[in-house]
C-alpha cells in the first residue's frame, strides 16, 4: 500500500524582502556617490600631495579636486608644484579637467573622451653645462623598472589653454619665454576605442613674442578616426638649441640646419589600435660635426629623406628615397683602441634591470625603395703604440634599390646594390719606438676592463647576426692604392679599374653567390674571378685567369730577409680555385690548372749584379689538393736561364747567404770579401782543408732535407724541362780564383715522384768551357734518403781555365791541354758509390809557382808517369763513403783521390807503373839483383825490364837512371868465383886462338868436360904456395879443392866491387837500349858509390833492415 508523500515546501520570499534588497543597494549606491562626490576628492587631494613631496622632494599643493560620478568627470584646481628649495613655483595650472568614459569601467583602464588643461605653467633653469632643474625628476623616472605589461589608455579631444614655459638660462643670462599656448591632440591611445572626437590638431603660441602656428584637420568619422598635421620648417638652424641637451656632449655642430615639410597623421580605425603615420620630406644641410677640439668627424653638405608613410608606434618605415651628396666622414681610433665615434655617444644613463616579462616595443621593420649617396670621403686612422694606418675612400658614389629590414626575422634584403666610382686609399706604417713595447694595445686596454669586456661578451653572446640578402651588386671603375710602410721599403700596389659583379649575395648558410671579378694590377697586369662563393661555410668555385701580374710589388716582404733584389718578373696563372671549409675547420679542395713566371731578374742587393734569371718558369697542368696535401704537375719547363754561382775564400756556396741569417746577416752574393782560406792538411797535401763552416753547413743541410722529406706530401712531377741555360761559376776559395762559364744547359727530367718505388730519369746537356756536357741517369731527390744513379760525361774542355786550381794545389801553372772525364754517381742507402775516369790531354805546365801552399812533390815526374805516348793522361779514380759522414763532399773526396795518385806516382812510381803495365805490381820493379859477383842479367829479370821498357815507350816524357851496386858480403865471394872462370875461360880462348880458330869471346862456353883441365892448368900458374907432397912435388888436389885454394888467395879491393856496380848498371843500360827499344837519351848511368858511401846511405835509409843492394836499382825523372 503507497503510502503518499508529503510535498516538499518552497519558501517563496514576500514582496516586503524584494523591497527591502533594493532599498538596502540604493543606500549603498547612494553612498558610494556621495562618498565619491564629497569624500573621494579629499582622500585623492591629500595622498597626492603627500606622495609626490615625498618622492620628488618638491612640495605639491592643490586647491580643489571636484569629481561628479554621476558624468564620471573629474576637475583638478590651482595645483602647484615648488622647486626643490621651495621659494619658487615650478609647475602649475589652473584647472585639468577629465571626461572619463564608462567604457573604463569595462576595459579596466583609463579611457577619457576629453582632456582640459588651462593655464599651465612651467619654469625650467639650466643651471650650468648640462645641468637642469628638472635632472631630479628625470633621475627618479628613468630608474623607475618598465612595467610588465603595456600601458593601456585612450585620449581623446587633448586641448591646452593659455599656457606658458618660462626657461631661464643662467649660464647665458638669458630667459626664453613660451606664452599664449595653445595646442589641440585628437587622440593618443593604445587601444581599439571609439570616441567622437571634436579636437582638431592645433598648435600654436609666441616664443619669445613670435608667432608659431601649426593647424591641422581632424576627420571624424563613426567608423574611422584620423587627424592629420603638416609641418614645415625652412633653414632652421638647429645649433642654437644642441646647448640645452641634458648631458655634456663630446663634440661640437658648428653648422647644421634643418629643412622640413612633413604631414603627420593620426589613425584609428574601427576595432583596431590608432596609428601614428608620418611622410613627406626632410632634408639637412651644411652639417657640420667637430669633436670638441675642433678636428671635423662628419660633414654632410646635403642629406634629403622623402618618406612615405613612417608608422612611429607599429615600427614600419616606408621611406621613398635617401640621398647623401658630399658626406665626409673622418673616423680614427686612438692608443687605448677607442673609436672617435663612439666618443661622440651620450654616456650611459644607469637604469634598472629589466622586469621579466617586460613589454617590447614592436619589431620594427624598414623598407627603402632607393639610397643614393654621391661623392662621398671616408677616411680611416689609426694610431697605436706600434702602427700607424691611413685608409679612406674618396669620391664614392654608391646607389641601392629595394632595401628592407625585419628587425624580428633580422633580415636584410637588397634588390640591387651599384657603385660606378670610389678611389680606395690604405697607408699603413710601422713605428720604430721605444714606446711600443710598453704600451698597451687596444686589445690589452680592453682586457684591463673586465666590466666593459663582460659587457661586450655579453652582447655578442646575445647578439644573433642578421641574414643579408643582395639580388645584385655591380662595382665598376674602382682604383685602389695600398702603400704598406711596414717594411724596409715602402710596398706600393694600384689597381685601377676594378669591377666586381656578384649575383645573389647571401649570409644565409650554405648559400651561393655568383661572382664575376676584373682588375687591373700595376697597370699591366689583369686578375678575373668567375664562380661561385658561399661564406657559410667557406665555398669557392672559381675560374681564375691571371695575366702579366707584377711582381716588384711583393720584393718588400722578403727584402729584409734575402740578399738580393728583384728587378723585374710576372706572374701568370689560369685555372680553377675549389675550396670547401669542413666542420671542423680544415680547408679542402685545391687548385687545378697553369701558371709561370716570366721574365724574372734578381740581382745582387750589395753589389746589384746579376744573380738570377730566367725568361719563362711555367708549370703546366698542375693540381693541388689540400687535406690532405698533394702536388701534382704534367710539366715545368724552365728556359732561358742564368744564375751566379761563387765559392767564397772559405768554402761557403752563395746560395747560402739568399736568406739572411742572424749570424751572417747582409752580404753580397756576387762579390764575396776576401778572407783566407784552410791551409791545406800535411795529410792530404792535394786536397785544400775542408773548412768546418762547411762542414757544419753540410751537416745541417743534410739533416733539413732528412726532415723535409719525412714530411714531404706526395708529389708527382712528370716532366721538367731546361733550355737555354747558363751558370756562371767562381771559386774563390783558391788564389788566384778561378771561373768557369756553363752554357747551353738543356734536357728534361721525367717521371719525378715523392714514391720510393719510383725513380726519375735524367737527361741533361750543356757545355762547360765551350766543351761538351751530359749527363744522365736515375734520380729521385723526394724519397727520404736521397737515390741518385747518373753519369755525367765533359769531352774536351780547355785545362787553362784551371790553370789557378794547378798553380795553388800542383805548385804549376798550365799552359795548355784539355780536360775530359766521365763520372758515375751511384748513391743508395746513403752510401756513394763512384767511378771517376779523368782524360788529361796535351798537358803542359807553365812556371813553377811561388804559391806557400802549393805543394813540392816533383808533379812533373809524377805527370810524366801517368802521361802516355800520345800526350795522355787516363785515370780511373772508384771512390765510396757515406753522405752522412759530416766531413763528406764529393768534389773533397774527388781532390784527395788525385792526390793520392799524384802522391803514389811521386813516392812508389813503380808500384803505378807495375799496375799499369804488368809486372810485379810493387816496387819490386825498381831494383834488379844479380847473381853475386857477376854482371850478367839474370834470366828472372828480363821480364821486370821488359816491364820497364814497355813503361818506358808508353811514356814517353819519363827519363830512367840505373845505379849499380855491389855487397862486399855477398859479392867478394861471386867476384872470386868469377875471377876463376875468367881465368879459366881466357885460357881455352887462348888455346883456340893458337889452333888458329876465330873466337868470339862473349860466346865462348868452357865445356864441363873441359872444365877440370883448364882450371888445373890455372891452378899450376898461381903464384900463391900450394900443397906438397912428401918429397916437395906439388901436390895433386881435386876440383874443388882447387878452387878453394884460388878463392883464398885472390885478393878484392874496393874498386874491384865498384867496377861490378858499375858493369851490372851497364848491362842493364845496354839490355833496355837493344831489348827494349829505348832510346838513348833517355837512359841514365849513375856511378857506383864505395861501401862506405853505400853503408852511411843504408844506415840512413827508413828500411835499415834490408839487406844491401848487389845488382841495380832504377830512379824515374
Amino acid at each position: 500500500m503507497n503510502t503518499p508523500q508529503p510535498k516538499r515546501l518552497t519558501a517563496v520570499p514576500s514582496k516586503s524582502a524584494v523591497l527591502r534588497g533594493f532599498i538596502w543597494i540604493g543606500v549603498i549606491l547612494l553612498f558610494l556617490l556621495v562618498f565619491a562626490w564629497l569624500a573621494l576628492p579629499a582622500i585623492v587631494k591629500h595622498q597626492a600631495e603627500q606622495r609626490v613631496t615625498e618622492k620628488f622632494h618638491r612640495q605639491l599643493t592643490i586647491g580643489k579636486i571636484e569629481f561628479n560620478p554621476l558624468k564620471l568627470v573629474m576637475t583638478v584646481r590651482d595645483l602647484k608644484l615648488m622647486e626643490p628649495q621651495g621659494n619658487a613655483v615650478f609647475a602649475s595650472f589652473d584647472a585639468l579637467t577629465l571626461d572619463l568614459s564608462s567604457e573604463s569601467l569595462i576595459r579596466f583602464a583609463p579611457v577619457v573622451k576629453e582632456v582640459r588643461l588651462v593655464k599651465p605653467y612651467v619654469h625650467l633653469v639650466r643651471i650650468e653645462a648640462n645641468r637642469y632643474s628638472i635632472d631630479d625628476i628625470i633621475e627618479q623616472i628613468t630608474s623607475q623598472p618598465p612595467s610588465e605589461k603595456p600601458a593601456r589608455y585612450s585620449l581623446n579631444n587633448i586641448q591646452l589653454e593659455d599656457g606658458s614655459i618660462e626657461f631661464e638660462d643662467k649660464p647665458a643670462k638669458t630667459t626664453h619665454r613660451v606664452t599664449e599656448l595653445r595646442l589641440g591632440v585628437p587622440f593618443i591611445s593604445s587601444l581599439p576605442i571609439h570616441v567622437h572626437v571634436f579636437v582638431e590638431p592645433l598648435l600654436s603660441a609666441k616664443v619669445n613674442d613670435t608667432p608659431l602656428l601649426v593647424k591641422g584637420k581632424a576627420r571624424p568619422f563613426a567608423d574611422h578616426k584620423e587627424a592629420i598635421v603638416e609641418l614645415k620648417l625652412d633653414d632652421l638652424d638647429i645649433t642654437h638649441y644642441l646647448g640645452y641637451l641634458p648631458y655634456q656632449p663630446n663634440f661640437r655642430v658648428p653648422s647644421a640646419r634643418l629643412h622640413a615639410n612633413l604631414t603627420a597623421s593620426f589613425q584609428q580605425p574601427k576595432d583596431q589600435s590608432p596609428t601614428v603615420v608620418v611622410s613627406g620630406d626632410a632634408a639637412m644641410k651644411s652639417v657640420q660635426i667637430t669633436e670638441r677640439g675642433g678636428k671635423p668627424v662628419i660633414t654632410v653638405p646635403e642629406l634629403e629623406v622623402k618618406l612615405d608613410d613612417m608608422d612611429v608606434f607599429g615600427g614600419r618605415f616606408d621611406i621613398a628615397r635617401v640621398a647623401i651628396k658630399g658626406l665626409t666622414a673622418d673616423m680614427s681610433r686612438d692608443r687605448t683602441g677607442q673609436l672617435n665615434l663612439l666618443r661622440l655617444l651620450p654616456p650611459e644613463r644607469p637604469v634598472a634591470s629589466a622586469v621579466k616579462g617586460a613589454a617590447t616595443a614592436a619589431a620594427a621593420q624598414v623598407a627603402l625603395q632607393e639610397l643614393d649617396i654621391r661623392d662621398a670621403s671616408l677616411r680611416y686612422a689609426e694610431d697605436t703604440a706600434d702602427r700607424s694606418l691611413r685608409a679612406g675612400v674618396e669620391k664614392f658614389n654608391l646607389a641601392a634599390r629595394k632595401l628592407t629590414l625585419d628587425a624580428g626575422k633580422k633580415k636584410i634584403t637588397v634588390g640591387e646594390v651599384t657603385s660606378d666610382s670610389a678611389n680606395f686609399q690604405l697607408r699603413n706604417n710601422k713605428l720604430q719606438t721605444q714606446a711600443a713595447a710598453a704600451a698597451p694595445s687596444p686589445a690589452s686596454n680592453t682586457a684591463s676592463n673586465p666590466k666593459s669586456a663582460a659587457k661586450g661578451a655579453a652582447g655578442n653572446k646575445a647578439a644573433s647576426p642578421y641574414a643579408v640578402n643582395v639580388a645584385r651588386i655591380d662595382v665598376k671603375n674602382w682604383s685602389a692604392r695600398l702603400e704598406d710602410h711596414d717594411h724596409e721599403e715602402p710596398a706600393l700596389a694600384v689597381i685601377a679599374p676594378l669591377s666586381l659583379s656578384v649575383q645573389d649575395f647571401s649570409t644565409a648558410p650554405a648559400a651561393r653567390s655568383r661572382v664575376d671579378l676584373k682588375a687591373t694590377l700595376n697597370k699591366s697586369g689583369q686578375l678575373a674571378l668567375n664562380g661561385d662563393v658561399g661564406l657559410a661555410p667557406l665555398h669557392t668555385d672559381l675560374a681564375v685567369e691571371m695575366k702579366n701580374v707584377d711582381l716588384l710589388p711583393l720584393q718588400p716582404y722578403v727584402t729584409e730577409k734575402v740578399n738580393l733584389r728583384l728587378t723585374q718578373g710576372n706572374a701568370s696563372g689560369k685555372g680553377r680555385l675549389q675550396l670547401d671549409a669542413a666542420a671542423d675547420g680544415a680547408l679542402k679542395g685545391g687548385f687545378k690548372g697553369d701558371a709561370s713566371l716570366a721574365n724574372v731578374a734578381s740581382v745582387d742587393k750589395a753589389s746589384k749584379n746579376d744573380f738570377l734569371r730566367w725568361k719563362s718558369l711555367a708549370f703546366s697542368a698542375m693540381d693541388i689538393k689540400l687535406e690532405p696535401l698533394s702536388l701534382t704537375v704534367d710539366r715545368i719547363a724552365l728556359s732561358d736561364f742564368f744564375a751566379r754561382i761563387i765559392i767564397d775564400a772559405t768554402g761557403r756556396i752563395n746560395v747560402q747567404d739568399i736568406a739572411r741569417s742572424s749570424a751572417g746577416g747582409k752580404r753580397s752574393l756576387t762579390e764575396v770579401a776576401d778572407r783566407p782560406a784552410a791551409a791545406p792538411s800535411p795529410a792530404d797535401p792535394a786536397a785544400p782543408a775542408r773548412p768546418a763552416i762547411v762542414a757544419k753547413a753540410t751537416t745541417a743541410a743534410q739533416t733539413a732535407v732528412q726532415q723535409a722529406a719525412q714530411k714531404l706530401p706526395p708529389i708527382r712531377i712528370n716532366k721538367i724541362a731546361l733550355q737555354g741555360g747558363r751558370v756562371r761559376f767562381t771559386d774563390n776559395f783558391i788564389r788566384p780564383n778561378y771561373t768557369a762559364n756553363m752554357r747551353d744547359l738543356g734536357g728534361t727530367v721525367t717521371g719525378l715522384s715523392s714514391d720510393t718505388a719510383t725513380t726519375a730519369n735524367v737527361d741533361l746537356r750543356g757545355e762547360v768551357n765551350r766543351a761538351p756536357l751530359a749527363i744522365a741517369g736515375r734520380i729521385n731527390p723526394l724519397k727520404r734518403d736521397l737515390f741518385l744513379d747518373v753519369k755525367a760525361t765533359v769531352r774536351g774542355m780547355e785545362l787553362a781555365t784551371l790553370s789557378t786550381y794547378a798553380d795553388k794545389y800542383v805548385g804549376y801553372g798550365i799552359e795548355k791541354g784539355k780536360l775530359s772525364f766521365e763520372v758515375a754517381y751511384m748513391i743508395d742507402n746513403r752510401e756513394l758509390k763512384a767511378n771517376n775516369r779523368l782524360i788529361l790531354e796535351q798537358l803542359t805546365f807553365g812556371k813553377e809557382s811561388t804559391n806557400p801552399q802549393a805543394t813540392r812533390l816533383p808533379v812533373r815526374l809524377a805527370v810524366a808517369l801517368l802521361t802516355d805516348r800520345n800526350g795522355v793522361i787516363d785515370v780511373n779514380m772508384p771512390i765510396d763513403g757515406s753522405i752522412d759522414d759530416p766531413q763528406f763532399s764529393i768534389g773533397g773526396i774527388i781532390l784527395k783521390v788525385i792526390g793520392n795518385i799524384i802522391v803514389k806516382a811521386v813516392t812508389a812510381p813503380f808500384t803505378l807503373l807495375g799496375s799499369m803495365f804488368g809486372g810485379s805490381g810493387g816496387e819490386e820493379m825498381a831494383t834488379l839483383e844479380f847473381e853475386p859477383g857477376r854482371a850478367t842479367i839474370p834470366a828472372a829479370g828480363e821480364d821486370k825490364l821488359k816491364s820497364i821498357a814497355k813503361a818506358l815507350n808508353e811514356r814517353p816524357a819519363l827519363k830512367l837512371d840505373i845505379t849499380g851496386h855491389a855487397d862486399a858480403a855477398v859479392d867478394i865471394d861471386g867476384l872470386k868465383q868469377t875471377s876463376i872462370e875468367r881465368k879459366v875461360r881466357s885460357l881455352k880462348i887462348k888455346d883456340m886462338q893458337a889452333r888458329g880458330e876465330t873466337v868470339q869471346p862473349g860466346s865462348v862456353v868452357v865445356k864441363p868436360e873441359e872444365y877440370a883441365a883448364l882450371l888445373t892448368r890455372v891452378y899450376k900458374d898461381e903464384s900463391f904456395t900450394k900443397p906438397r907432397n912428401v918429397i916437395g912435388m906439388q901436390k895433386s888436389v881435386p876440383v874443388e879443392e882447387m878452387e878453394k885454394l884460388m878463392i883464398a888467395n885472390t885478393a878484392i879491393n874496393e874498386n874491384d866491387l865498384i867496377a861490378l856496380g858499375d858493369r851490372r848498371a851497364q848491362a842493364v843500360k845496354d839490355w833496355l837500349l837493344k831489348a827494349g827499344h829505348v832510346a838513348p837519351e833517355r837512359v841514365f848511368v849513375s856511378a857506383t858509390k864505395s861501401a862506405a858511401v853505400e853503408a852511411r846511405e843504408h844506415d840512413k835509409s827508413k828500411d835499415k833492415g834490408a839487406s844491401p843492394l848487389h845488382g841495380v836499382n832504377f830512379a824515374l825523372k
